[in-house]
């Protein structure tokens, strides 16, 4: 075996880790995004639970009003009552008084309904955001991890690729250029076995020139459909 392939396939494996790691990095955000969208389900029941507080907060502070008015009312009516010495005018501020301590009655106990709502959502709002806090816990654990591998990937990339230019100083520069365009278009692999007079590249039977050319290891040999650098398997 030419000792350009040796170096080049040393040159590849480093590359084909590089690649691995830069693809691992790229998915990184892919992960931190799916993580962070688990929240979005318990945040929706927190903002509901807390909408419907107050809603209720707001009917409540609506009935206290009503009573308020009615009871000031009241209070004018009595006054007016106290002054009449008119019998008939006298009865006819009670029926008003009456009827306005009816509307007091039923707006307070319309007032204890919607406090017993407030009650209960308060109690579903608690729950909503005990759920939201363990699911936050989690989410923040994992994208601790993520960050972690992050900073753990950039810094093995750095390794590899200063141990690939190590590598690659010593190659000839035409072998150099044209391993780095093939591995540039091919992605997976510039530098491939021939065995049985297959291409381990493209998998298509290469012609007895090339493998006659390859024994005699003279120069480098690439695959006639794929282009790849070929190396004898035998």
């Amino acid at each position: 075996m030419l000792t350009e392939i040796t170096q080049l396939l040393k040159l590849q494996e480093r590359d084909q880790r590089i690649n691995h790691l830069q693809k691992d990095l790229k998915d990184i955000p892919v992960h931190q995004a799916r993580a962070k969208s688990l929240l979005a389900g318990d945040l929706a029941a927190v903002e509901k639970a807390t909408g419907r507080i107050r809603e209720v907060e707001l009917k409540i502070k609506s009935i206290e009003l009503d009573i308020a008015t009615r009871k000031t009312s009241i209070k004018r009516l009595q006054d007016q009552q106290f002054e009449t010495r008119k019998n008939d005018e006298f009865q006819a501020l009670g029926h008003e008084i009456q009827r306005y301590e009816k509307d007091v009655f039923s707006l307070e106990d319309k007032e204890i309904e919607q406090m017993e709502f407030l009650d209960e959502g308060k109690k579903a709002l608690k729950a909503a955001q005990d759920k939201l806090a363990v699911t936050q816990a989690r989410v923040n654990e994992e994208l601790a991890q993520l960050e972690e591998r992050v900073a753990g990937v950039n810094a093995r990339l750095k390794e590899l690729q200063a141990e690939r230019a190590e590598l690659a100083a010593p190659v000839d520069k035409a072998s150099l250029e044209l391993y780095t365009r093939l591995i540039t278009r091919r992605g997976d692999a510039a530098v491939v076995p021939l065995e049985h007079g297959i291409c381990g590249g493209c998998h298509m039977k290469i012609v007895t020139s090339t493998i006659q050319e390859l024994r005699q290891s003279e120069h480098l040999c690439q695959c006639d459909s794929c282009g790849r650098i070929l190396y004898l398997v035998e």
